[in-house]
């Protein structure tokens, strides 16, 4: 339990490092957290407390589809990696020159960060509940889903950041994508739920076999 809440408290640090890398040179990422990084362009309000508050809706639908424990578990995390972006904010101020640098440690970060979460059955909420929903139900792989729906969202941003900033924001989304996809794990929570539909269909199918045999 100590080490599952220690990588949890690691990987909200790797992810909000990573969107500080980010911010700093205007660039977004997807998900609820590149909705964070948008409306703080167009808003006073700072981006740990809008991805807070943006976070919130996506916790009803994940008690009633992914269960409670998991719901509580990506609350702290959301809650911690708010917490962690403020207090980034607040004692480090830097600007690295070149945005294609950002780009690959920032998705880097991001991504090492998100597969720490998803291996200790948690998430940033938003877009990554449906991530590892879908993940947990249909085998599709995170890196996939979270491919899709960013693009969609960096895109939205180039009325706001530029057509530039948009395209070195794709590449850290592609770099994160692809290291979600390649390291990768099953998650404590998604192997007990395989094992649960193993054995529904193992318990289905033996009447028939036993039926065939007589």
């Amino acid at each position: 339990m100590k080490k599952q809440a220690l990588l949890i408290v690691i990987g909200c640090f790797l992810v909000a490092l990573g969107i500080k890398m980010l911010t700093s040179v205007e660039l977004v990422i997807g998900g609820t957290a590149g909705m964070g990084m948008i409306l703080q362009h167009i808003t006073p309000l700072s981006f740990g407390t809008l991805f807070f508050f943006l976070n919130i809706p996506f916790y009803f639908l994940a008690i009633i589809q992914l269960g409670l424990p998991f719901t509580i578990k990506s609350f702290i995390s959301v809650t911690i990696l708010s917490v962690m972006s403020e207090m980034l904010d607040y004692f480090f101020t830097f600007t690295i020159p070149f945005p294609l640098i950002s780009s690959l440690a920032g998705g880097t970060l991001i991504g090492f960060g998100l597969i720490l979460l998803f291996r200790c059955g948690s998430s940033l909420g938003g877009i990554n509940m449906l991530c590892v929903y879908l993940d947990k139900h249909y085998g599709i792989n995170p890196g996939k889903t979270l491919l899709a729906t960013d693009v969609v969202i960096v895109g939205s941003a180039f009325f706001i950041v530029g057509l530039e900033k948009v395209v070195y924001s794709i590449i850290a989304i592609l770099l994160m994508s692809h290291i979600l996809g390649r390291y990768h794990k099953t998650a404590p929570l998604e192997k007990n739920n395989k094992q649960l539909i193993e054995e529904e269909n193992g318990y289905k199918t033996l009447p028939s076999k036993t039926k065939s045999s007589s």
